[in-house]
């Protein structure tokens, strides 16, 4: 019979869109309940990580405290208890992501003797924007006369390491941060120097 079969399949139809025979009733409102359960865990737990890169920028903002120099228009200035290092995959919130290195506060009496010793080619700095940079131990030396240039080497007993006669600038290599840093008023007096500033490395300036 052509009307029997087709009340069999409207049954059919119908027993298919039952939840109860072919599904759990209750997943939903378990998936529901658990939804409700995490959301709030989330939204807590990145507020929290908020909070403390936030904490962190301010702390190292704080402690820039040490030698200034100026690039352009922006005054930095050394953060000496900002222990530059590489990176994290896995973000922690305790330190400030530049670039492709993250800058953490470490307490003075925590540096060892060997770690002073170390003097290291990178360092932390926090311009006057309130952005924060990583400081290399590169001087960017930009001069009128190339002799200049030259003489700032053997009066700095830094490493040429580029030389541009036709852009009136060159790089000189130090060993450490701090001894780039005692090499700039040497190279400023020298008569041909416009301008000498460290090599500095930007980035998002972001939480890590």
């Amino acid at each position: 019979d052509p009307g029997s079969g087709r009340r069999a399949a409207g049954r059919r139809q119908r027993l298919q869109g039952q939840p109860g025979l072919f599904q759990n009733p209750r997943s939903g409102a378990l998936s529901m309940k658990t939804a409700i359960l995490i959301c709030p865990l989330l939204l807590a737990a990145a507020s929290v990580h908020a909070q403390s890169a936030d904490s962190a920028r301010d702390a190292l903002r704080q402690a820039a405290t040490g030698d200034a120099f100026r690039i352009g228009y922006t005054q930095f200035r050394l953060a000496p208890q900002g222990v530059v290092s590489a990176a994290a995959k896995t973000a922690d919130g305790q330190s400030v992501r530049v670039g492709e290195y993250a800058v953490r506060l470490q307490a003075a009496g925590a540096r060892s003797a060997r770690a002073v010793a170390a003097k290291p080619r990178l360092a932390a700095a926090v311009g006057d924007d309130g952005k924060a940079v990583v400081v290399t131990s590169t001087l960017n030396v930009y001069h009128r006369d190339p002799a200049a240039l030259q003489a700032a080497v053997r009066a700095s007993g830094g490493k040429l390491t580029y030389s541009s006669v036709a852009g009136g600038n060159g790089r000189i290599e130090f060993d450490s941060v701090d001894a780039a840093m005692r090499a700039m008023p040497t190279i400023q007096a020298i008569a041909g120097i416009k301008e000498v500033a460290p090599e500095i490395i930007e980035g998002e300036d972001a939480p890590n």
